[in-house]
């Protein structure tokens, strides 16, 4: 059966599409990391809210770091205290392991210390407070924070109840931004462009200019800084950072190459070769 005039002209708005980094061949998940500081009534925990957030980010489809790698490399305690308080702690661990987004944060339980109308039942409360970091540029793009209650006859039981509850909410909350870049908007995303081997302030402008006008999806390009010999841009781009890399690879301009070094969820690594390299 011949295809239709339709179906032909679908093809050929996405391959349209396609060149011009409007549409990506795959979706690349970033990679997480979850550390959560869980105290339930005061002291005891078992990681119900960390386990609980990670399963809705596996569930999810994404690729999570093994919590084990964590505490058998290094105290978990010392980790959780370091990371708390500063992003670029957290997002240097986050990057030791391999994660491209690190959440941290506490989640605690507390028990009332009153029954309920002269019964053996308790009620319990857990408020959690998280923050999502990106590992390569320290920035928190989301935080959030969440709270649950629950009634049980036993103090770590109800507490342990609690804590998933908020866990899961906060999780319900976070992980479609997270997953399906709402965090950006619907607009284009913002990849942070780091160029090496930039000798001379030309080429700051040669590749502003590639961008503009070689590369297909590119909204605007914005120069944060030019020290050392590396150029740092922020691009917003109609596509992921992978599709833009191969855009760069592919771009044939007189003066020199771009050399695609790393590609992360929001960060190019690259560097300027000789045209004929």
């Amino acid at each position: 059966m011949a295809a239709s005039p339709y179906r032909w002209s679908l093809v050929a708005l996405l391959i349209t599409m396609l060149h011009a980094g409007n549409v990506s061949a795959a979706v690349v998940l970033p990679r997480f990391m979850v550390l959560i500081d869980e105290k339930n009534m005061g002291t005891y925990s078992m990681g119900d809210s960390e386990r609980v957030f990670v399963q809705s980010l596996v569930d999810a489809g994404a690729d999570v770091v093994d919590n084990e790698m964590i505490r058998t490399t290094q105290n978990r305690d010392k980790a959780i205290q370091s990371l708390t308080g500063s992003p670029h702690a957290a997002a240097a661990l986050g990057l030791e392991f391999g994660a491209d987004i690190i959440i941290v944060g506490r989640a605690i339980a507390k028990g009332s210390a009153d029954t309920i109308q002269n019964t053996s039942f308790r009620s319990y409360s857990a408020a959690i407070n998280l923050k999502a970091i990106r590992t390569d540029t320290a920035e928190i793009i989301l935080t959030d924070s969440q709270s649950a209650a629950k009634i049980h006859v036993d103090d770590i039981t109800g507490g342990s109840e609690a804590l998933q509850e908020a866990a899961q909410r906060s999780a319900d909350t976070i992980v479609p931004k997270l997953l399906t870049g709402t965090l950006a908007g619907d607009g284009p995303a913002k990849i942070q462009l780091h160029i090496g081997n930039v000798s001379q302030i030309w080429q700051v402008a040669a590749v502003k200019k590639l961008l503009r006008e070689q590369v297909g999806g590119v909204d605007d390009v914005v120069q944060r800084s030019y020290i050392s010999g590396i150029a740092i841009f922020e691009v917003y781009y109609n596509g992921s950072p992978q599709a833009l890399a191969e855009a760069l690879t592919l771009a044939t301009p007189s003066y020199f190459r771009v050399k695609v070094v790393a590609v992360s969820a929001t960060k190019l690594d690259t560097q300027l070769v000789e045209a004929d390299s």
